[in-house]
């Protein structure tokens, strides 16, 4: 593959990956990490058409996730076995949100030749809560044991009891306790001194008006209180970032999704790679001074903003 041009490399990745993906979505995948065996077994393992397994199972020979031996399949550990687990990020969610992500790619065009964007209600629709998942294994690991350890000022206020929200929750993964409710309310509009903390976790990006949430948060602030926000730790500059072997993986996804949900006719969008070239000055601009910030392993970066007259 190292012989092959860089976009016919990257073409024949696609295809590999996207064999997984499919795998996942039809059992396949987990029949054959669960022992393999031969396209019938794996047929019979995950209920689909056994020609069809046939031909899954050998383009992963072919993409080097799986190999086959008197016609059984095995995979190969040191490619598959991500996706048994033990990540800080769901790699089977990544993975599988190449399908829906495909299927958006002619609205996509669309969106980058009109500049209008495209709306929450469409990602929704086609990605449901796969693209939710994502974040599941990071939040359960780092909240509490590195993000909040890293404010521990923050800690100890969570410790004596206080009021939080989280904007833009999706299913509430992070902040999901028995003593939680979700409302439908506009980020813009939180109940004025509601809140000893408010939490957005890789969400502000997404959003077509930060301005007013933020506007909407530091209202919603009782005295003392804090934002606590979440981004991806990009620097924004693509030459730099480009040094980070996930950097074409944030950068595509926010191409198709993050910054198409952020557009608006006639207005600049925000997307994945803004935080590192604007959070700090666009927090500041809305009342907004940094506190504290930790660097997540987890590639985020976690920062506190506290009301400037704070």
């Amino acid at each position: 593959m190292s012989d092959l041009p860089l976009l016919f490399a990257d073409v024949a990745r696609w295809y590999a990956a996207s064999t997984v993906a499919l795998g996942i979505r039809t059992g396949l995948t987990d029949a054959l990490l669960a022992g393999g065996g031969s396209a019938d077994e794996l047929a019979a393992q995950a209920s689909v058409d056994a020609d069809n397994a046939a031909r899954w199972a050998d383009a992963m020979v072919a993409g080097g996730y799986a190999t086959v031996v008197d016609g059984r399949y095995a995979p190969v550990e040191d490619a598959l076995g991500i996706l048994r687990g033990g990540m800080v990020l769901d790699v089977r969610a990544i993975v599988e949100l190449l399908v829906p992500l495909g299927g958006l790619l002619p609205r996509v065009t669309t969106a980058i030749r009109d500049g209008g964007g495209i709306r929450s209600g469409e990602f929704q629709a086609a990605l449901g809560m796969t693209a939710e998942r994502v974040n599941v294994p990071m939040y359960e690991q780092l909240l509490l044991t590195e993000w909040l350890a890293g404010h521990p000022e923050l800690v100890a206020a969570l410790s004596g009891g206080i009021d939080v929200a989280e904007v833009g929750p999706g299913g509430g993964t992070a902040l999901r306790l028995g003593n939680l409710r979700f409302e439908v309310v506009d980020g813009g509009s939180l109940p004025v001194g509601g809140f000893d903390l408010v939490c957005v976790f890789d969400a502000l990006h997404h959003m077509t008006e930060p301005g007013a949430v933020l506007d909407g948060i530091r209202a919603a602030l009782r005295p003392g209180g804090s934002l606590l926000i979440a981004e991806a730790a990009l620097t924004g500059d693509a030459a730099a970032d480009a040094a980070d072997p996930t950097a074409a993986i944030v950068y595509g996804s926010d191409l198709i999704y993050c910054f198409q949900e952020s557009k608006t006719p006639g207005r600049p969008g925000l997307g994945a790679t803004w935080p590192g070239r604007g959070l700090i000055a666009l927090a500041a601009e809305h009342g907004f001074r940094q506190a504290g910030s930790v660097e997540s392993h987890a590639g985020y970066n976690v920062i506190r903003l506290v009301p400037a007259a704070a």
